[in-house]
């Protein structure tokens, strides 16, 4: 979402974009192309930004607890003052800039004389402390107007903020109540004309610096209005829903101006450096949009604007989708082609960030998202609107929800991580059970691994407490850290072949264990010195596992973890900061979510990755595809050894074993019928029969038809 944008006043070319989760983006080419500015930035939750005239390098941002301030061009910021509310405009004195003005949403007006490093509350007079912007009469700066939330309208002090005056609505609407203002501007043309932007009404004008008022709406179809422009003889009004709207100093009428523009939330206006009919608008969820014709088209400037914080990954196994659960209240985005281009598939009621996203394994068009601070929400149309199924349930204790866990082969049922412990839900997260049982007092879960079973084994890492194991369900737990010397788990992976090898990434590496948990030890040679915050492994290619370095990319191991190389191909990636890792077997292409959005790599291996020779170990199964009855798998060993014969969905998951133990040499026949190990039948789709011997791995593909 921008909330502002920011021009460099001697030096048109740069420009700051603040956004509501993401920080501050930075332009040195009028918009074309954007970097992330957030050193120092503790509250990345950007409502407004002012620049200092006289001095450009110098900036102040206001954010959701205070206000920031960078002296080298926004590159770096300290916090300069800490409120309890947003603070959602600031205002420089135009003559003598060294005073500011700072309104928030709750604590009123804050002023400084210095530059921002002192901070005095003027609040005398006020009938409302929501303040949602201040405005400076360009001749008369001691002269100022304040824009207040519902029933507060406008005040105005002309003692430079010493006090105020509430002054009266005489528009005739709402039996004569204030509105909620948004935005308030002086014409610089001819000061006495000031415009409101307000929440509910559309825009009120004032011929006489706000004594009395009109309102001026004719032409627009939304008058829930966001932000306002006046530039030279022309004004632009950005709405909630409408998009943007233009009139002229002497029309009465508002134009529609958002053909071509893709979101009509426009939350941020600002004249473009072409002329009074070029305009820059931030939206809620379209980035940054140009127009040079007075809105009769839109060109998006994104330029990296929306290389988002990637914090979890996720794969349709049917439809082959890349799910994106995003940090900083960028949202959920999805990709239908393989990751080359992508789409903001929904706006959810919430800024919080992404850090579980789960396809239902029955369902394709299901998808349940994790959102740190809210819940869990759930889309029944693959993206398109989302909704928190538990909304008339308490349930769920604690929504500092992050890692999510569909069981496989089972519609609805779900564990969440929380910053208690973790929750089951049988029912797509319309209610929740506590599995929270005897772990420790606030175990705030990191990771979550699942064995499914009867009952489950689950294992779940924390931040602070290492990890811990459950045999029965969730029932109770053991401490299972002998050996780990981080107790910080970003991700556990349970072996696809045998259950008993586990891997953990910590913050100081990858560890392993071959007996459950019972016992870890360090398997991170040549992995640098970052930490693993994500952990993924390719059953269907030798057990290829792959590990994202938060720092050092990404590295692979084909020998279970006892060493580590980097990954062939990363040189695409343009952040090595990798937060979550996701992998498509079927058509072998490696997701990384990083810093700066998703990296894809296609054909990371081959489909064999064991390859033998001769007949040293023949594989065939038919019919293929199969409709009905069994599929007849062949195969044939030159010599005595033990053999596993599994079937694995498209997303990696066992779905049985058909054979396991010692076999003579020669000709062998097994058959699957097409059920998992529970005995239910597999859904329609693309399967694999994989074979391990003493001789090496073979892979095929078997496609089972509807009946």
């Amino acid at each position: 979402s921008i909330e502002f944008i920011a021009r460099d006043p001697q030096n048109p070319s740069r420009m700051w974009a603040a956004t509501f989760g993401a920080g501050v983006y930075r332009s040195l080419d009028g918009g074309t192309t954007w970097a992330g500015s957030r050193s120092g930035l503790t509250n990345t939750f950007v409502r407004c930004i002012a620049v200092e005239p006289n001095h450009p390098d110098s900036l102040f941002c206001g954010t959701n607890d205070g206000v920031f301030v960078s002296t080298d061009g926004g590159v770096t910021f300290t916090k300069q003052l800490s409120t309890t509310f947003a603070v959602r405009a600031i205002s420089i004195h135009p003559a003598r800039t060294s005073v500011l003005y700072a309104a928030t949403s709750g604590s009123g007006v804050y002023k400084s004389l210095n530059g921002g490093k002192n901070w005095t509350a003027i609040n005398l007079g006020l009938v409302n402390t929501t303040v949602r912007d201040v405005a400076i009469h360009p001749a008369n700066p001691e002269t100022l107007l304040a824009a207040t939330g519902t029933n507060g309208g406008v005040h105005r002090s002309m003692n430079g903020g010493l006090t105020w005056l509430q002054l009266p609505d005489t528009t005739g609407s709402l039996n004569g109540t204030h509105g909620a203002g948004e935005q308030i501007l002086y014409d610089a043309l001819d000061p006495q004309r000031v415009y409101l932007a307000e929440a509910q009404r559309g825009v009120l004008k004032s011929l006489n610096g706000g004594d009395t008022w009109t309102r001026t709406n004719s032409g627009l179809v939304s008058l829930r209005g966001r932000s306002l422009v006046v530039a030279d003889t022309l004004r632009y009004l950005g709405t909630d829903g409408g998009g943007m709207f233009w009139t002229s100093l002497n029309d009465t009428t508002w134009h529609a101006g958002s053909a071509g523009l893709s979101d009509l939330v426009v939350n941020a206006l600002v004249p473009a450096a072409a002329g009074a009919q070029s305009e820059l608008a931030g939206t809620d969820g379209g980035g940054i949009n140009l127009t040079v014709n007075r809105g009769a088209s839109w060109t998006t400037l994104d330029g990296g604007l929306q290389n988002t914080f990637c914090f979890s990954l996720a794969i349709n196994p049917s439809t082959h989708e890349v799910y994106d659960g995003t940090g900083f209240g960028d949202q959920f985005w999805k990709s239908a082609d393989a990751g080359a281009s992508w789409t903001r598939a929904s706006y959810l009621f919430t800024h919080d960030s992404e850090h579980g996203v789960a396809p239902d394994p029955l369902l394709p068009n299901v998808i349940y998202l994790s959102a740190y601070g809210a819940g869990v929400y759930v889309s029944a149309n693959d993206g398109v609107t989302w909704s928190r199924p538990d909304t008339l349930s308490t349930s769920l204790t604690n929504r500092f929800v992050r890692p999510l866990v569909a069981f496989p082969g089972e519609s609805g049922h779900l564990l969440v991580g929380t910053g208690i412990g973790p929750f089951e839900s049988v029912n797509g997260g319309a209610s929740w059970r506590s599995l929270v049982g005897n772990l420790p007092p606030s175990f705030s879960v990191r990771s979550l691994a699942l064995l499914p079973g009867v009952p489950a084994k689950i294992y779940v890492g924390s931040d602070s407490a290492g990890v811990y194991l459950s045999a029965d369900g969730g029932t109770s737990w053991t401490s299972a850290n002998a050996g780990l010397t981080s107790p910080f788990i970003h991700d556990i992976v349970i072996d696809g072949v045998n259950s008993q090898v586990i891997f953990a990434a910590t913050d100081a590496g990858v560890f392993k264990t071959v007996n459950g948990g019972l016992s870890w030890s360090l398997a991170s040679v040549g992995l640098p010195a970052f930490p693993v915050h994500a952990l993924v492994q390719d059953v269907l290619h030798g057990g290829l596992l792959v590990a994202g370095s938060f720092g050092g990319g990404v590295f692979t191991s084909i020998n279970g973890g006892a060493s580590w190389l980097p990954l062939a191909g990363q040189s695409g990636l343009t952040s090595l900061k990798v937060r979550s890792l996701a992998v498509d077997p079927a058509l072998q292409r490696l997701y990384a979510g990083t810093d700066n959005g998703v990296a894809v790599l296609s054909q990371y291996g081959p489909l064999d990755a064991s390859p033998v020779s001769g007949s040293a170990l023949s594989f065939a199964v038919w019919p293929n595809p199969l409709r009905s009855g069994e599929a007849t798998v062949s195969y044939a060993l030159a010599r005595e050894g033990a053999v596993q014969l599994d079937v694995f969905d498209v997303a990696g998951h066992r779905v049985r074993t058909l054979e396991r133990g010692v076999r003579a040499a020669g000709a062998h026949l097994a058959r699957w019928d097409g059920r998992d190990a529970r005995g239910s039948q597999t859904s329609p789709g693309l399967y694999f029969m994989r074979l391990e011997s003493g001789a090496g791995v073979r892979t095929t593909r078997l496609v089972r038809l509807a009946r």
